[in-house]
Formats: structure tokens, C-alpha cells, sequence
């Protein structure tokens, strides 16, 4: 088994500390919780779930596969650092089986998406060019180590990446199995509708190693 040295590997792609020692938790400012009607929100996403298949709905690690093959030609579009971390991500065991989950994208999200933008809105602000994604992860499934560039939106919008602001909430309270890491910081016994802010190059994961479905969602967008 080969070993990894994080930061000499990927410090030369994300502008972060890479320093697992290190206390204070500025990766991760805590922005307290958001006001919603998260279990109606999560029991009807958990529900419709039931329908679908996480390994056939095209988004996150779906997104990098047709007919169970790598599509090679999306991964050689990214960045020189996201080539080296997929390449990590395979030789680690990163799989279709256990990295595809269950993501809503913006209209996605049903009559939930203008009540979610307006609690958004009225939490952190007014934003443009704004993203809603929801995300239901099964028992056993994560989204490993990785840390967001946020490369694609500011093409998309033609912005600078340092104008992103993105945050994390929690749609239901903490329960054991449920792990999610930003930084340094575990995010523990956290209940629904607590949010925090993810920033540019911070390491962070996800993972469901408990026996119900771990829900999470984020808004990307530019301060106005």
C-alpha cells in the first residue's frame, strides 16, 4: 500500500496550511443555523430517492462515468491539481460503488427551491449566480478527501474564485455514522440547519457509516 504525503503531493495545486496539528478552525467559520422546515425537506428527498439509482443519475461521481467506464475526456478538461486528485482518488479505492450518492440540483429541489433561496437569502445574505444542491448519502457511500477550486463556476459566471462564497447545512440533526470533516475541524452533534462556510482549497469530506441516509446541502454564489 502506498502512502500519500498530502501536502507535498497537492500543496503545489490548493493555497492551504496542510498542517493537521494545527487548532483554530478559520477553514471553517461557523455562520450558526439556518431556519427551515428541514424534516419535510429531507423526508421527501429520502423518499424520492427510493425511485432512483445513485449510480445512474449523473451527478457527482456519476458525473465521471458512462456505462460504468471513466469518461476520460471530462477529467483531461480539468485542472492539472483535479486530474492528480481523481488519480488519487482511484488508487485509493475510490469506486462507482461506494462514491455515488443522490444530489438535487436548484429545480431539482421541487416546490423546496424558492423557499430554500429565500431562507438563504435571508440567512447570509443576498446572492448572484447562486447553486442549491442537496445531497442524500446511503449508508456506506462517501465523498472522500478533496477540496473545492470552484474552477467550473467562476468560468461559467466569468468571476474570480475569490468572490465565491459557499455554505454548508446540515438538513438533519447529527446522529452516530454521520462524519463530515472541513479542515481541521469535525463537525459533531451539529443539528439541522447548521451551516458553515466552505472555503477555496480546504481539504473536506463526507462519509455515511451509520444505518440512515446522511443529508447535507450547500449554496454557491457571489455576495451582492
Amino acid at each position: 500500500m502506498e502512502l500519500i504525503d498530502i501536502k507535498s503531493r497537492f500543496s503545489k495545486h490548493f493555497d492551504w496550511h496542510f498542517d493537521p496539528l494545527k487548532t483554530d478552525h478559520n477553514d471553517c467559520p461557523d455562520l450558526g443555523v439556518m431556519p427551515f422546515d428541514y424534516k419535510s425537506l429531507s423526508s421527501h428527498f429520502i423518499e424520492k430517492c427510493s425511485s432512483q439509482d445513485r449510480k445512474a443519475n449523473g451527478k457527482g461521481w456519476d458525473y465521471y462515468f458512462e456505462n460504468g467506464n471513466l469518461r476520460q475526456d471530462i477529467i483531461e478538461s480539468k485542472s492539472e491539481g483535479f486530474q492528480e486528485l481523481f488519480q488519487v482518488w482511484l488508487d485509493t479505492g475510490w469506486s462507482h460503488e461506494n462514491s455515488c450518492y443522490f444530489e438535487f440540483w436548484d429545480e431539482d429541489l421541487d416546490d423546496f427551491y424558492q423557499p430554500l433561496l429565500d431562507a438563504y437569502f435571508d440567512f447570509v445574505g443576498e446572492l448572484k449566480h447562486t447553486q442549491i444542491r442537496l445531497f442524500i448519502k446511503p449508508p456506506m457511500t462517501t465523498l472522500g478527501l478533496h477540496a473545492d477550486t470552484y474552477n467550473s463556476y467562476c468560468r461559467k459566471h466569468s468571476i474570480n474564485t475569490d468572490q465565491v462564497f459557499r455554505v454548508q447545512t446540515f438538513v438533519e440533526d447529527w446522529e452516530w455514522g454521520h462524519y463530515n470533516l472541513i479542515g481541521n475541524h469535525v463537525c459533531h452533534q451539529y443539528i439541522a440547519g447548521q451551516s458553515q462556510q466552505i472555503k477555496q482549497n480546504v481539504f473536506h469530506l463526507s462519509g455515511n457509516f451509520g444505518f440512515n441516509p446522511l443529508c447535507t446541502m450547500n449554496i454557491t454564489g457571489v455576495k451582492i
